[in-house]
């Protein structure tokens, strides 16, 4: 997975959105739903390590774990 690659998420997430304080006060987590897409913007780095940088549809950006989202194979058919 590599930055400009289209992802999506594995399973439902709770998260902070790179944008809130971490942790000052106590910052809400929020739920990213299943199946949400996004594309990288940044893969791990030193200060990151296990980390991709990702923007999802709705302009949330978050870090996520690799085991949080997955290559987005396109639209399923249901």
């Amino acid at each position: 997975m590599l930055p400009g690659c289209l992802v999506e998420t594995s399973r439902t997430i709770s998260s902070i959105p790179i944008d809130d304080p971490i942790y000052p006060g106590g910052a809400e987590k929020t739920g990213l739903d299943a199946g949400l897409v996004g594309i990288i913007l940044d893969a791990p780095n030193t200060a990151r390590p296990r980390q991709y940088l990702v923007s999802f549809v709705g302009g949330k950006t978050y870090w996520m774990f690799a085991n949080e989202i997955q290559p987005y194979m396109g639209e399923k058919n249901v």
